[in-house]
C-alpha cells in the first residue's frame, strides 16, 4: 500500500505541476485579452472623435463651399456692374469728346462732362478694388477648401490605419 500511496502522491504533485502551469497560463492569456481589450476599447474612443471630426470638418467644408459660391456671385455682380460702368464712362468719354469738338464756346456743359468722367472713373476704380477684393476672397476660400479635402483625406487614412471603412 506504501507504493500505491507513493504513487499517489506523485501523481497528485505531477498533477498539481500541470494545474499550476496551466493556470499560470490561464493568467497570462487573461492579462493579454485585458490588454487587447483596452486597445480595443481605446481605438473606438479615437474612432468615435475621428468620426465627430469629419463630421464637424464636412460642415465646415459645406459653409466654405456656400460662402465661396456667394462671393462668387457677387464678383459677377461687381463684374458686370464694372462693365456697365466701363462702358458708360466710355460712352460719356466718347460724348464728351463729341460735344468738345462741336461747342468749343459751351464749355461749361463740356466741363459738367468732364466732372461725371472723372466721377465715374473714380466709381469704376471703386468697383476694380471692391473685384479684386473679392478674388481674393474666392482665392482664400478655395484655399480654406482644398485644406478640408486634405484633412479629411488624412482622416480616412488614418481611419483605414485603424481598420475602418467609412
Amino acid at each position: 500500500m506504501s507504493n500505491d500511496a507513493e504513487r499517489i502522491s506523485s501523481i497528485t504533485a505531477e498533477l498539481n505541476g500541470i494545474l499550476e502551469a496551466r493556470l499560470t497560463e490561464l493568467g497570462a492569456a487573461m492579462r493579454a485579452t485585458e490588454a487587447v481589450t483596452r486597445q480595443i476599447i481605446s481605438a473606438e474612443l479615437e474612432i468615435s472623435r475621428y468620426k465627430q471630426l469629419q463630421q464637424s470638418l464636412n460642415g465646415e467644408a459645406a459653409e466654405i463651399k456656400q460662402e465661396s459660391a456667394a462671393l462668387r456671385v457677387r464678383a459677377d455682380e461687381v463684374s458686370t456692374a464694372h462693365s456697365g460702368l466701363v462702358g458708360e464712362r466710355d460712352k460719356l468719354r466718347a460724348d464728351v469728346a463729341r460735344l468738345e469738338g462741336e461747342a468749343r464756346d459751351g464749355s461749361g456743359e463740356s466741363d459738367r462732362l468732364r466732372a461725371r468722367a472723372r466721377a465715374l472713373d473714380g466709381e469704376v476704380e471703386g468697383k476694380r478694388r471692391d473685384n479684386d477684393g473679392l478674388r481674393a476672397k474666392i482665392q482664400s476660400q478655395e484655399d480654406e477648401v482644398e485644406k478640408v479635402h486634405k484633412l479629411k483625406a488624412e482622416l480616412k487614412a488614418k481611419m483605414a490605419a485603424l481598420g475602418l471603412k467609412d
